[in-house]
């Protein structure tokens, strides 16, 4: 596929509004994906559906951007579905430049704090269904995960998949409560598959499998599996819990005490 000033000045300048374009996991073309990713929404002017994926799941490639790419906006994109690098990149297409998106599936390589100051504060009153995942752990859950969720007040839907490091308590039904379900009111679906480590400081009442299942009952999705594993020797322990049937793409962080759904 070829972005240049033919294809602009062509037909499908103003009739394709669905695109999907893939990644081939056996070529590593940075400066064409470069090329892409800047000049396909400046191209493709009246596109609703965009779909960036990879021909193969184990490919790590990830979208490249001319930060803050301002080409990258749209007034008319509904849909997105993107694999980037950086949670930067998350901000940047959530600061406004995608005014009428209501649908966003994001999956990050990695998840720390920008590095310069985005846009962060700004509501997103459009966007209806949200799907956030990441490959690497996580340790900013609480600082950064939880305040791009309470920006999106008429989120329906709601998708989250990660691994994150904890100080005192695992993410269990109550954090969940306490921290998302009880901020989004409008919410009909939640679906998760979340992952907490913590150091393990004193043996002493550490929460079992059958804790954080009690930490579950009055939610009202049809069934969640958790379990918990202990590793006394590297002092961390390990809690893993998800809505079933199990809807994210693969999983992460199986250990003998894995209940599958």
């Amino acid at each position: 596929m070829c972005l240049d000033e033919r294809l602009s000045t062509s037909i499908f300048k103003n009739q394709i509004t669905t695109l999907i374009i893939s990644i081939d996991p056996d070529k590593d073309e940075l400066y064409t994906m470069k090329n892409i990713c800047n000049h396909t929404l400046t191209v493709f002017i009246n596109l609703t559906h965009l779909t960036f994926y990879d021909a193969a799941y184990e490919n790590n490639v990830r979208l490249l951007f001319d930060v803050p790419f301002p080409t990258f906006s749209s007034s008319s994109l509904l849909v997105l579905n993107i694999k980037v690098q950086t949670f930067d990149v998350c901000l940047y297409i959530l600061d406004g430049r995608f005014e009428q998106l209501h649908r966003l599936d994001i999956e990050l390589a990695n998840l720390f704090p920008p590095l310069e100051e985005i846009e962060n504060q700004r509501k997103i009153p459009n966007l209806k269904y949200f799907v956030l995942s990441c490959m690497s752990r996580t340790s900013y859950y609480d600082e950064l995960i939880l305040p791009l969720i309470y920006r999106m007040s008429n989120l329906e839907e709601l998708g989250l998949s990660f691994t994150t490091t904890v100080d005192e308590t695992f993410i269990d039904g109550n954090n969940l409560k306490q921290h998302i379900l009880n901020h989004m009111s409008q919410l009909k679906r939640f679906t998760f598959d979340i992952r907490s480590v913590m150091c393990i400081n004193n043996e002493m009442n550490l929460p079992s499998k059958e804790d954080i299942q009690q930490t579950f009952t009055d939610l009202q999705y049809t069934k969640i599996v958790s379990c918990v594993d202990y590793f006394l020797d590297h002092q961390q322990g390990l809690c893993h819990i998800y809505s079933y049937p199990f809807l994210m793409r693969c999983f992460e962080y199986i250990t003998n005490n894995f209940a599958s759904g």
